[in-house]
């Protein structure tokens, strides 16, 4: 008995050192040189001046609205705000929903506010619905599309139109796709990133709108490729960030080829993180360690990179003294402030640009 105790611990001791031995062996982007160098425009991370704790609450920064912020909550029809200066205080309030709509809605839904009315997506339904506050009297108008989730979506600055990155089940793949809220207006532009049948995955990315100029930026996670385009999904120019990886770092598994289900195969290998864009600036969360990246700093504090998208250059990177632990979920520009909706908060930050 003793023996076979022996054995089995044996067996289990070897298969934890194979294992071992292949997370630190394997390819690794951010154990070798990458080919390419970040200019710091601060010598010392930026520090928070204020956090709001999301206390596993807050989905999603929704927008702003003159100087108030505004964040989702894991209840569709419920929504925080704030001022975002310093001992502020933090509102809550409801937005008009239908329960059923609530219900069929679950967690997967992102919000957007926009000129004092409520965006609701219900990304996998797919449905769309517009709101306002249940003191508003006004009855919400809601839209449901053809079948193929949307992972993206942003309203136009006409309050009108809506922006999206939807799944077209025939191609198996995603594209751009403008529709108005009553449904009856829809186009699709199929040029804006390659065709590539693995339900968008490949070419995941973040879909950026900016209102001052009233162009999109779309940046991949797995490449460093960007496009902007603008409302009409004409190209009006493309760009690359400072790392070198021009192929997307992203396998889809075969295990699940022909069945509509997609999944990666192996870790991820994201070259750009979350991203936002203001007034003609893209801020990028970094995910490569530069050449001359200090190997402490790069592992332990948030990386932005910035991005003149007038002119397509990079302009520089800041360390922002948010923990790499914290985890990034979404970066929000407005104005000098650049929040930062981690894990555990909302992390306010003063920036020049």
């Amino acid at each position: 008995m003793k023996k076979r105790i022996y054995y089995l611990a044996s067996l289990l001791l070897a298969a934890f050192l194979i294992v071992v031995i292949l997370v630190y062996t394997a390819p690794s982007p951010n154990r070798q040189a990458n080919g390419f160098s970040r200019s710091y425009l601060q010598a010392v991370p930026l520090k928070p001046y204020m956090t709001i704790p999301t206390n596993d609450r807050i989905l999603d920064i929704a927008g702003t609205d003159d100087s108030t912020f505004y964040f989702s909550t894991t209840d569709p029809s419920i929504l925080l705000s704030a001022a975002m200066e310093t001992g502020c205080h933090v509102d809550t309030f409801q937005i008009a929903l239908r329960q059923s709509l609530k219900d069929s809605m679950g967690t997967y839904f992102f919000t957007e506010v926009k000129k004092g009315a409520f965006f609701v997506y219900g990304y996998n339904i797919p449905a769309i619905c517009k709101t306002g506050l249940t003191t508003s009297g006004a009855p919400a108008a809601y839209t449901t599309f053809a079948a193929g989730g949307f992972s993206q979506a942003h309203v136009l600055r006409d309050g009108e139109h809506i922006m999206l990155r939807k799944l077209d089940l025939k191609e198996k793949d995603q594209f751009f796709t403008r529709v108005t809220l009553n449904g009856d207006s829809i186009l699709t532009g199929s040029g804006l990133s390659p065709l590539q049948r693995d339900g968008g995955m490949s070419t995941d990315g973040s879909l950026n709108y900016d209102i001052t100029s009233g162009l999109f930026t779309y940046l991949h996670y797995y490449s460093n490729r960007y496009v902007t385009f603008d409302s009409a999904m004409h190209l009006v120019s493309k760009g690359s960030t400072i790392d070198t990886f021009t192929v997307s770092r992203f396998s889809i598994s075969a295990a699940m080829a022909g069945k509509n289900v997609y999944m990666n195969q192996g870790p991820d290998q994201m070259v750009n993180g979350f991203s936002c864009v203001h007034k003609g600036m893209m801020f990028v969360q970094a995910k490569l360690k530069a050449d001359n990246d200090d190997d402490r700093l790069f592992h332990e504090r948030c990386i932005i990179d910035q991005y003149d998208l007038r002119t397509n250059r990079y302009k520089g990177s800041v360390y922002l003294d948010i923990p790499v632990k914290a985890r990034i979920n979404q970066l929000f520009v407005h104005g000098n402030k650049l929040l930062v909706h981690c894990t555990d908060s909302v992390y306010a930050i003063r920036i020049n640009y």
